[in-house]
């Protein structure tokens, strides 16, 4: 057995700064989580209004599902009663984080999931960084203010782990780079692996290590214009763009098939056609180029302001990154960085969106919306035409920036500047300012996911949460409680209410009475239509309805449990949480 000072002794220099950097990102990725640390099992990071709930609840069915033998593409559990396809968008994180859910519950898996994507955002940077620019104190910088990025902040703030596995990105970058440098089939399939992984982590990350290979080739074939040709110079290449497509289809080929498959199928839970992705793409999640460099609480557009939505888009760079990276160019090392100057400015672009944006506003031109490169790929690209957040692309951005920061930490001698000290300078105004005065939210908020204790007794039978009419994204909340029931419920993901609950005259009449603006029940009550449609619920196979009376008004609670007390049996109650049994007689009703 190597004793564990001779094996660090037996570390290359490289090594050693890496693993001395791991400790670090793992020290600030605690920071970032220490809102859950108190009790991880029931905390769960990420603001309540927003995709949380959805989240929690894919880490558990994946679990269930493969505990039970069956590969989750479809579940019963949601749209009851015809159930539908689903691929979980988290997939890869709930299968990696498998472990922590069998011990600690979905929950601590989720939090488990965003801390070490955390802290393989500073590690795969930092490997980046440091093979590029062979700068140890550049290396930790880019690190460091890769995996503090506001954006990747507000993504954990609004509850959307996938978007948080940017550390495969910068890995897929550099292995892509050393197979395209000096190519072999090793390196090639190396590659592909690391290429496959990313995209099966978040496909928009795929894709992002698409648009640099391509970038990478095309760039290696116009240096090679000014060489005599000779084909033997083209097998390495060859050798190892075929190995590494091979490998990349061998490993990314099923959970694309997959995922492709449940998004196209006839009873998708959840779609992407273009005609939806356009609409979002260009009137709700727009990409305001005023927001890029806005520091403070500043959100263009403001969701919440504009639907009612706790999410927040944020693409803020930070200065403590762009203005080292402007004075960058006005030195001789400006020629040696400007692949990622480029890199930068393609990924800005993109993030753009379809259209000029500045401002809260269009820009117009000839009657029209000024366009950008991305409604070309929009239109020209598959890939592209399922894109709705276009913003993302600054994820490619803030990688560029941040090897351009190494860059800088680099020429710092050749100014007599210490390394060391500008890259802590450095270090310590991004996450100031990422933390304090961007457009991210510190300390990030947390979710209490505490399932009722009401729920155990909901066997046997469908399951209606109510209030139905409240934002998507918070009533999504009623997801987590299968965790406890395992019963199917009436909603999707993200989707408005039901059709099922418009078209039952029961379940329509407690929607209506939600939206009702007087304290009481109408005199003229349907009874006979009343009756019929709690009757064909329970032939159907849904027993219990659940009230949530936190979520309601005070009216509204006192019309709803006043109709469902005359109309069903109260079984608990438990002073927040209200459960009536639809196929249990009336009569036999007790407080």
């Amino acid at each position: 057995m190597v004793a564990p000072k001779a094996a660090w002794e037996g570390l290359s220099p490289g090594a050693r700064l890496l693993a001395g950097g791991t400790l670090l990102y793992a020290v600030l990725a605690t920071v970032l989580c220490a809102p859950v640390l108190p009790d991880p099992v029931h905390l769960a990071l990420g603001h309540p209004g927003n995709d949380i709930w959805n989240h929690v609840w894919g880490y558990w069915w994946v679990a269930t599902s493969l505990a039970h033998g069956a590969m989750p593409i479809r579940t019963d559990l949601l749209a009851w009663p015809n159930g539908g396809s689903l691929w979980f968008i988290d997939f890869f994180n709930a299968i990696v984080t498998l472990p922590v859910q069998w011990i600690a519950g979905p929950v601590a898996a989720y939090n488990a999931g965003i801390w070490l994507n955390l802290v393989l955002c500073g590690v795969g940077c930092h490997a980046l960084a440091y093979r590029v620019t062979e700068s140890r104190a550049g290396a930790l910088l880019a690190g460091v203010a890769y995996m503090t990025a506001p954006h990747l902040l507000a993504q954990v703030y609004n509850g959307i782990s996938e978007t948080v596995s940017a550390g495969w990105l910068p890995l897929a970058l550099l292995t892509m780079r050393e197979a395209v440098h000096a190519p072999t089939a090793r390196r090639g399939a190396i590659a592909g692996a690391v290429v496959a992984i990313t995209a099966v982590a978040n496909w928009y990350y795929g894709l992002f290590a698409g648009i640099v290979l391509l970038g990478l080739v095309v760039r290696e074939a116009a240096r090679g214009l000014g060489r005599r040709f000779r084909p033997s110079r083209l097998v390495p290449p060859a050798e190892a763009l075929a190995a590494g497509a091979v490998t990349a289809a061998l490993l990314a080929a099923v959970p694309f098939g997959l995922f492709a498959q449940s998004m196209g199928a006839a009873d998708a839970l959840v779609t992407r056609d273009p005609g939806f992705v356009w609409m979002t793409l260009v009137m709700h999640n727009m990409t305001d180029a005023l927001t890029l460099v806005h520091p403070g609480k500043f959100y263009s557009p403001d969701l919440h302001e504009l639907f009612g939505e706790d999410l927040i888009v944020v693409v803020y760079l930070g200065a403590a990154l762009w203005v080292p990276a402007i004075g960058l160019y006005f030195t001789r090392a400006a020629r040696s960085a400007e692949s990622w100057g480029m890199m930068l400015a393609t990924f800005l672009l993109l993030s753009l969106g379809p259209f000029l944006y500045i401002g809260g506003e269009y820009v117009g031109v000839r009657g029209g919306w000024l366009p950008l490169p991305f409604l070309a790929l929009f239109e020209w690209f598959p890939m592209f035409s399922r894109i709705s957040h276009a913003y993302r692309f600054t994820v490619g951005s803030t990688l560029a920036l941040c090897v351009l920061a190494a860059f800088v930490v680099r020429t710092a001698p050749r100014y007599g500047l210490s390394p060391a000290r500008v890259a802590i300078g450095i270090g310590v105004a991004r996450v100031v300012e990422a933390w304090f005065f961007s457009p991210a939210i510190f300390p990030l908020p947390i979710s209490e996911v505490e399932v009722p204790a009401i729920y155990k007794m909901v066997t046997g039978g469908a399951v209606i949460d109510l209030p139905v009419t409240m934002p998507v994204l918070a009533r999504s909340k009623v997801l987590v409680n299968q965790v406890v029931h395992g019963q199917p419920i009436p909603f999707g993901l993200n989707d408005p209410v039901p059709k099922l609950l418009h078209e039952n005259h029961y379940t329509h009449y407690i929607v209506a009475l939600e939206r009702r603006s007087t304290m009481f029940l109408p005199p003229d009550m349907p009874m006979v239509d009343l009756a019929a449609g709690k009757m064909g619920l329970v032939e159907m196979g849904c027993r219990w309805i659940v009230v949530h009376k936190d979520a309601y008004t005070a009216d509204q609670y006192y019309r709803v449990a006043h109709f469902l007390d005359l109309t069903a049996k109260v079984v608990a109650d438990d002073g927040t949480v209200r459960l009536y049994d639809l196929a249990a007689p009336i009569d036999d009703a007790t407080e």
